[in-house]
């Protein structure tokens, strides 16, 4: 994906209200908010019956002329539109920002991959992808009562942080995922299988883990145009397929509520903390697999 030189990048963000326009009416200047990677006008069709994801008129932070031209979050000032539906305030019980900061993106995007799946309280579950976005997708399986929940990928920090979450980490290199899944099923397979890195290749593992039955979540962003599906055996097995964009606005005060509760605590992915002018060297860390989450403080 090519962006504009001098576009300005980052759609995971908070801040404090400096200013607001005559519309907003649910903050004031001064307040503290965490807000949605994307706009939503909130009137059209698809708002009108919570698929904010949807909305004719979305808008993302921080993804060039493409995805309608709105300045990121990676700067000292932004300007968010739809104010009121696209900012949560922060809740005023003593959380801090880490606590809340991933809300508007991946925290959210994990959240959603589970719950769109269907999954039940006991179900097992397997994220292929240790990256952030699983992680967030391994903690809320947990908060909404996964039994068993299998933690598959090949950075060991990764592994280590996600057995520390209470998932049963897998190194595909050194043990078989489907070996390990079908085992503790009674070899049926995972209720739930979610493909947290957005490949091909990530996606194809998915139908071996999956159970008869059972649904594979696409949680990772694709940028592919085509990807090959066993269709005879997704039809087979009758496998159910849930993929897209997460609904944010629609989920956000309930992960909110969550973290509020203790139940998840999406800061422990946080690996570098940075001033905004050392931006590019978080982007290599991460590159190079060596940072897992980094925030960038514009203040410093």
């Amino acid at each position: 994906m090519e962006i504009e030189e001098g576009f300005v990048l980052g759609h995971e963000y908070m801040g404090t209200i400096e200013d607001k326009g005559d519309a907003v009416t649910q903050f004031e200047e001064g307040d503290r908010a965490v807000g949605s990677f994307f706009v939503s006008c909130g009137k059209c069709w698809f708002c009108r019956r919570g698929l904010f994801m949807k909305c004719i008129a979305i808008r993302v932070f921080g993804l060039g002329m493409a995805f309608g031209d709105l300045p990121g979050a990676q700067s000292e000032y932004m300007r968010v539109p739809e104010a009121d539906l696209t900012l949560r305030k922060m809740p005023d019980n003593g959380l801090e920002d880490d606590d809340i900061l991933f809300v508007g993106d991946i925290l959210t995007t994990g959240y959603d991959a589970v719950r769109k799946a269907g999954m039940q309280p006991g179900d097992v579950v397997a994220v292929v992808g240790c990256g952030p976005v699983g992680l967030c997708t391994l903690m809320s399986a947990r908060a909404l009562g996964a039994g068993r929940v299998v933690a598959i990928d090949m950075v060991p920090e990764r592994l280590k942080l996600a057995e520390s979450l209470g998932a049963i980490a897998v190194n595909p290199e050194e043990t078989d995922a489907e070996d390990v899944i079908r085992e503790m099923t009674e070899w049926r397979g995972a209720d739930v299988v979610v493909d947290a890195v957005g490949h091909p290749s990530a996606f194809a593992s998915t139908f071996n883990l999956v159970r008869q039955g059972g649904t594979i979540s696409l949680a990772g962003m694709y940028v592919e145009d085509h990807a090959e599906v066993p269709i005879g055996d997704m039809w087979l097995k009758n496998i159910n397929l849930v993929t897209g964009v997460a609904n944010i606005q629609g989920h956000m005060d309930e992960l909110i509520e969550l973290v509020r509760e203790g139940r998840i605590d999406p800061k422990v992915i946080i690996s570098h903390r940075m001033p905004l002018s050392d931006g590019p060297k978080g982007y290599e860390l991460f590159d190079q697999k060596q940072a897992l989450k980094v925030v960038l403080d514009p203040k410093t």
